[in-house]
């Protein structure tokens, strides 16, 4: 059976170390979690507080990788924004001088600006331990952004 570590910083946990730490989880429990936090609720007291951006923090116990989502609280307030950030490793070509030299870079799986559809599909990729998909996803995100520069 998974485990999951799940870790949620509010808005009012002022101090970076300041979390609720919520014990071992299994998936159900990580999802079940994830839909209750109530995320235009935690931006509209963010805005009334000024305080800490909501994250949910979840750490694979067998593998030791973990997942950060964050609600962009600079975004516009209309429309919910996330980042995530893993320390799942990814390499990528990277060009160099004047783009006649392409070298490999190694860089870890990161979004911004997606939508809560979009987080709860990387997150159950990343609770079915499924980084092939996580990184593929990173490497799409990643053409498309070559492609509308």
């Amino acid at each position: 059976m998974d485990s999951f570590d799940l870790k949620i910083r509010y808005p009012h946990h002022i101090d970076l170390n300041d979390v609720e730490q919520f014990g071992t989880l299994n998936t159900i429990g990580i999802l079940t979690r994830f839909d209750r936090m109530g995320w235009k609720q935690q931006l509209s007291r963010w805005l009334q507080l000024d305080g800490a951006s909501p994250t949910f923090t979840i750490t694979d116990e067998k593998t030791q990788r973990t997942i950060e989502i964050v609600l962009n609280t600079y975004g516009s307030s209309q429309e919910l924004n996330f980042i995530i950030k893993t320390d799942i490793p990814v390499v990528v070509a990277k060009k160099q001088i004047f783009g006649l030299i392409t070298l490999q870079a190694k860089e870890t799986v990161q979004f911004k600006q997606l939508s809560l559809v979009q987080v709860k599909t990387y997150l159950t990729a990343f609770l079915k331990q499924d980084t092939d998909a996580l990184v593929r996803y990173y490497q799409q995100s990643k053409q498309q952004l070559a492609q509308s520069a």
